[in-house]
């Protein structure tokens, strides 16, 4: 029920400072990480996506179900600027997620240039998903937190599941990423991405407009609850 997705968000963000030593409204803010020069142009986007239509069914999600507030991470387990993210941008909006105000999806979008080990990793974490929600979020930032490092082929990435996760039964996630249904619903999510304008990563959607500021983002999110 809420009480253990709560104690899960709670488990998620301690361990996250450890690494680092659909009803309601669908937000839709994108974080670019781009050059300087890039940035005068972005800032004056009023890009708008209408995602009320978007099936999140199937996705990792962490908060709870019933959050006024939806934010949806498109990313890529290679891309350092996701890493950066989730490591540094993530933990200032996260309050909002532990009480109850927010909750967080995130969709797969493997970028070209980091090819084959973000496909993989990718896949690895979408049978972790398949198999426990709370347990993929522990396989997510892990994944991030030793980007580079692994070793990103299928026993490689059980071997860190194993060691990264609780109760994750290796033999039906070995099975899972030799299948080709797993590796598809990652090809969908980068499919979904391109679709509502996405083109790269870390994109983050808040209630429908695209916000280029990273440094803003917990303060539109507290906008978008309070109103």
């Amino acid at each position: 029920g809420k009480r253990k997705r709560k104690k899960a968000a709670r488990m998620q963000w301690r361990k996250k400072m450890m690494i680092r030593g659909v009803g309601g409204r669908v937000v839709l803010v994108a974080v670019l990480y781009v050059s300087a020069p890039a940035i005068a142009s972005l800032f004056s986007t009023g890009t708008s996506v209408d995602f009320s239509e978007l099936n999140l069914e199937n996705q990792p999600m962490l908060g709870e179900e019933d959050a006024n507030v939806t934010i949806v991470e498109f990313g890529d387990f290679m891309c350092g600027a996701c890493r950066s993210f989730n490591q540094d941008t993530k933990p200032s909006f996260m309050e909002h997620i532990e009480n109850g105000d927010a909750k967080m999806y995130y969709i797969d979008f493997p970028l070209p240039n980091f090819r084959p080990d973000n496909i993989q990793a990718a896949t690895a974490a979408e049978c972790v998903y398949r198999q426990d929600n709370d347990q993929y979020w522990e396989f997510h930032d892990a994944l991030f937190a030793q980007q580079g490092q692994l070793d990103y082929s299928n026993s490689g990435l059980i071997d860190f599941a194993d060691q990264n996760t609780e109760g994750i039964n290796s033999t039906e996630l070995d099975a899972c990423m030799q299948s080709e249904d797993a590796l598809n619903s990652v090809q969908d999510d980068r499919g979904l991405g391109q679709n509502n304008g996405v083109s790269a990563t870390p994109t983050v959607f808040v209630d429908g407009d695209m916000i280029t500021q990273r440094g803003n983002l917990d303060s539109i999110i507290e906008e978008s609850i309070n109103e």
